[in-house]
């Protein structure tokens, strides 16, 4: 495989440029952020990353930060050709968060747009996964030093097993087959027989993909057997319905076919007598109606005069009900007036009740002495008092007299009085001591406090308070503000009651509503109220109903007489109509009779037009049956259902033989994977080879060979048999670079060998000696030979000692 052409429309700083590729060496030349790895980056993306950018993954974020055009370019466009196998393909990519698109055209012109599809063609396209073209073929100028680390098992599993798989040679042969290709033969018969099937539990892998849903592609042969058999069975079971429906709408047909002659004969018959009994219908409808009209009248006739008498009766009642109703309306008018009498007096005597307890409450009240200020005095004495006293109590004073030549011994302590004590007792005042004997007599008093003057304003607040309680003959300041509670409650209740008899009052006044009483005072007697309503009441219903009866029958003694003027006339109509009545029936007699089935014309009519109706439903059924009838017998089989049944056996068959065979081969896949172990050590011999040639060119003859591990570990030997360990950190940067070289060229050769292909080299040739480069270049020009190498290099004198195809990349 190998690059054609690469066209940008635009991706990260570059847009608009084309280049063309040719077999060999292709090298990129251009400065530094010319753009050279950006082309070699578009390159992998249009080979690997979706067009669709998602940006809650890391790919879709890397490429969105790094090659969408900056500031705000919203997508990426590029267009690859590569030649594979001897055709031409096209990889077109349009990368977005939205506005993606992307196809793959094929040799033969057709676009190819769904992406599972395009990742089915890539498969026979690139021979290998991502990984291995990540890692082998783009390996950029920073990561080539690398290269050897990135190899190893614990990192990328995928791309040591892909260089496992294709180094490995065969020491044994199974009938002239390799090993490999006996193991690929192995995992494609067995891919070929058991895709989309699991064979542990003997099912579809995907329940939901059974015969009413199946895969198209990308299945293998138990698949498609099952399916198979599967649909013959659904064919078989539809194929025997069909039949027995066939069978059914055949007798259904036979049925329906009898039935319509059978009414035809009948139709026939009745049709001949259809005139006459028309006829006979329309005679019948006549004297129905006629009948009917005669009842009537009778009706009326005899009503009339009943009606004329009730209806002096009733109007006879309703003016004696009437008169009687007079008479309670005036009753209950007494009634009312007595009963607004009673309640006058009770209003007049309960303002009068209320208006003497606010009177005797207002006395109470004038001749009450407590006051608010009053007891606001009371409280701002009490006050003072116990001020005065605290601040002499806050100066303690205390002494003891130990000897004394008198017996007699007072004390005044604070504002108390005088009395007296014994020598050696403990003496404890506040504020002020005064101690007197016979011998001497001692003032002390607080340095804090002006003892004096509190108890001056100590006695006068005392002696207020004491006036005070005195002239409104209480105990306390409690007792007084009980009695200003006291006389506040009952301004309230005065209150209450003045607002009391403003409600009895209503907005009149009291001469008023005794003016009215007295008014009142000749009203004759009346029965109780309610009685009286309760017997006006059923009067006035029972007259309703005499007058709504009078109504009705007013009413329909005028409708009678809009109808036939008079009751004479009524009653001559209804002679004409006996008269005509005659007539008719003696002309229904000269018609031809009903045949028995019938009671009248009517009956007959109905029927014959049903049988009609019948017949032409039948005639309808008998299309649509006859229709579908041809429909199943051209859709059925050609095969009958016993062919088709033995049909299905053999498919039965053949699955459990397909299935026997997946069995088979998976043990002999085990057996084989288990002997694999067992082989020859030397897989890795081809890659070892190519290896040490490489390397023997490139470190110029100072290292000969190399040793590689299963896990990929290397150690080189000098000529003189000496080995370094794997930590290549301890090598020189030109040899370092020279068996990353070597080596990534043995990996590249040995696994597209039998593919072709192409290689990127990102001036790889920067650290080696004249003598190394040289051979490096020699080595790259023998493998232009095989592969199509792209090598970029912003020094034209590379470019120059390559001699390859020059492609100039300018900013």
């Amino acid at each position: 495989m190998k690059i054609k052409s690469f066209d940008l429309e635009i991706f990260a700083g570059i847009n608009n440029r084309s280049y063309q590729f040719k077999d060999g060496l292709n090298i990129l030349l251009g400065d530094n952020e010319a753009g050279k790895s950006t082309i070699i980056n578009a390159i992998y993306a249009s080979l690997f990353i979706q067009p669709q950018l998602k940006l809650n993954t890391k790919e879709g974020k890397d490429f969105d930060e790094k090659f969408l055009p900056y500031p705000d370019g919203d997508f990426a466009e590029a267009q690859l050709k590569i030649e594979a196998d001897n055709s031409e393909y096209k990889f077109y990519k349009k990368w977005s968060n939205s506005n993606y698109a992307g196809y793959l055209e094929l040799a033969d012109g057709r676009r190819i747009e769904a992406p599972a599809k395009i990742a089915d063609y890539k498969k026979d396209i690139l021979p290998y996964a991502k990984s291995t073209y990540n890692n082998i073929v783009f390996s950029s100028q920073q990561n080539i030093k690398s290269t050897l680390e990135r190899i190893n098992s614990a990192e990328n599993p995928e791309l040591i097993d892909t260089i496992n798989s294709f180094l490995r040679k065969a020491v044994m042969e199974l009938d002239g087959v390799s090993i490999d290709k006996f193991r690929s033969r192995l995992e494609s018969e067995l891919e070929q027989l058991t895709k989309k099937w699991d064979l542990a539990s003997d099912s579809i892998e995907n329940s939901a993909r059974g015969v009413n849903n199946p895969y198209q592609v990308g299945t293998g042969e138990i698949y498609n057997s099952y399916i198979a058999k599967e649909k013959l069975r659904q064919r078989l079971k539809e194929s025997k319905i069909n039949e027995k429906k066939f069978e059914k709408l055949g007798c259904e047909i036979k049925d329906l076919k009898a039935e319509e002659r059978e009414l035809i004969e009948k139709i026939e018959e009745l049709s001949a007598l259809e005139a006459e009994i028309n006829q006979r219908a329309a005679v019948e409808l006549e004297l129905n109606n006629l009948n009917e009209k005669i009842q009537k009248l009778a009706r009326d006739a005899k009503k009339w005069p009943e009606f004329n008498k009730e209806l002096a009766e009733i109007e006879k009642k309703s003016a004696a009900k009437t008169e009687k109703m007079k008479e309670l309306e005036a009753e209950k008018n007494r009634a009312e007036k007595l009963a607004t009498k009673q309640e006058l007096e009770k209003r007049t005597a309960k303002i009068k009740e209320l208006n003497a307890e606010i009177k005797t409450m207002k006395k109470t009240i004038s001749e009450a002495v407590i006051n608010d200020e009053i007891v606001n005095n009371l409280e701002k004495y009490k006050n003072k008092i116990a001020e005065s006293r605290a601040a002499i109590k806050a100066s303690r004073l205390k002494a003891k007299i130990n000897f004394s030549a008198s017996d007699n011994i007072k004390i005044i302590t604070g504002v108390d009085g005088e009395k007296n004590i014994v020598e050696g007792e403990i003496i404890e005042a506040d504020g002020y001591l005064r101690i007197k004997t016979d011998q001497f007599d001692i003032e002390i008093e607080s340095a804090e406090i002006d003892f004096s003057k509190l108890k001056q304003e100590y006695e006068a607040n005392k002696n207020k308070f004491s006036q005070l309680k005195d002239k409104l003959k209480i105990e306390g300041l409690a007792e007084a503000r009980t009695e200003l509670a006291e006389l506040n409650t009952l301004k309230r209740k005065i209150e209450e009651k003045e607002d009391r008899v403003e409600e009895l009052l209503a907005a009149d006044k009291l001469e008023d509503l005794e003016e009215k009483l007295q008014n009142l005072n000749n009203i004759e007697a009346a029965r109780d109220l309610e009685k009286i309503n309760k017997e006006l009441e059923s009067l006035k219903n029972e007259t309703t109903e005499l007058n709504t009866e009078i109504k009705i029958k007013k009413n329909k003694i005028e409708e009678w007489k809009e109808e036939y003027q008079s009751l004479d006339e009524l009653k001559l109509d209804l002679t004409k109509k006996k008269e005509k009545k005659i007539k008719l029936e003696k002309e229904l007699e000269n018609l031809s009779s009903l045949p028995e089935a019938y009671q009248n014309a009517d009956e007959f009519i109905d029927d014959l037009k049903d049988k009609r109706e019948r017949r032409e439903k039948i005639n309808q059924s008998l299309r649509e049956k006859l229709e579908e009838h041809k429909g199943l017998e051209n859709s059925l089989p050609e095969t009958s259902s016993r062919e088709m049944e033995n049909e299905l056996k053999e498919l039965e068959e053949n699955f459990i033989k397909l299935k026997n065979k997946a069995d088979s081969l998976l043990k002999i896949k085990e057996i084989f994977e288990k002997k694999l172990k067992e082989m020859d050590e030397n897989s890795f011999e081809p890659l070892v080879k190519s290896f040490n040639s490489n390397l023997e060119q490139l470190a110029a003859g100072k290292y000969s060979q190399a040793l590689i591990e299963k896990d990929f570990s290397i150690k080189l030997q000098s000529k003189q048999r000496r080995e370094l360990p794997g930590n290549l950190d301890l090598l020189s940067y030109g040899t370092y670079d020279a068996a990353a070289l070597a080596f990534r060229f043995a990996i590249f050769d040995n696994l597209f060998a039998n593919y072709g292909g192409f290689i990127i080299l990102d001036d790889c040739l920067v650290n080696l000696d004249p003598k190394r480069r040289k051979n490096a270049i020699k080595i790259i020009n023998e493998y232009q030979k095989k592969y199509q190498i792209i090598y970029t290099t912003c020094d034209p004198k590379t470019a120059a000692e390559l001699k390859g195809n020059l492609i100039q990349v300018e900013e």
